[in-house]
């Protein structure tokens, strides 16, 4: 069975778009979202490395500094899901690479290549899992987050990218092992 080239465009050009919510993710300090109520209205956002008042600039987050380390393990928690999602990150520029690689290829490295693509795509999804799954912790489990405290814009990025990398790696696999065969060219003559 082989997977053909438009296939490959296809998976590169929604993977890029997934990669690029990754980045967003990371970036963006609203993993979590505090507001308080009237009449004093401000917003708290935290990010992976940043937390970022209305009223204040934004400071690094957490920081022994601040105080942000009094509650065991919540730093190292913190940090783990920071340098998880950076690892992500990288895991996705060699993904990108493998697939413009693949794209360039001759018709039979093609047809073999899903399989170290798609094993790819998971690998590059289980870090954002991981960060996920440990600021869902945290959030449940903290005194850092008061009540009313939610989910914002990044975090809901991170499970969009990781669940795209995931269809991908899913699909790139059942077009390979379903689709139909690659048939020899028999030259004429």
């Amino acid at each position: 069975m082989a997977v053909s080239l438009l296939s490959y465009v296809v998976i590169f050009f929604v993977f890029t778009g997934s990669y690029i919510l990754n980045i967003i993710a990371l970036v963006l300090p609203k993993w979590l979202t505090f507001i308080t109520p009237v009449p004093f209205y401000t917003e708290t956002h935290y990010g992976l490395f940043q937390l970022c008042r209305s009223f204040a600039k934004c400071r690094p987050f957490p920081s022994s500094d601040s105080n942000d380390c009094g509650e065991d393990g919540f730093c190292e928690l913190w940090r783990g899901a920071a340098a998880s999602m950076v690892l992500s990150v990288i895991f996705g520029a060699i993904v990108l690479l493998a697939l413009l690689g693949t794209m360039c290829s001759a018709r039979r490295k093609r047809a073999n290549a899903w399989v170290t693509l798609a094993v790819l795509l998971v690998v590059y999804a289980l870090p954002q899992v991981l960060s996920m799954g440990i600021i869902a912790y945290l959030y449940n489990s903290s005194a850092h987050f008061y009540i009313g405290t939610r989910y914002n814009v990044s975090f809901i990025l991170c499970i969009i990218s990781w669940c795209l990398s995931i269809f991908l790696a899913v699909a790139l696999s059942l077009i390979a092992l379903i689709g139909p065969p690659d048939y020899a060219y028999d030259p004429i003559g």
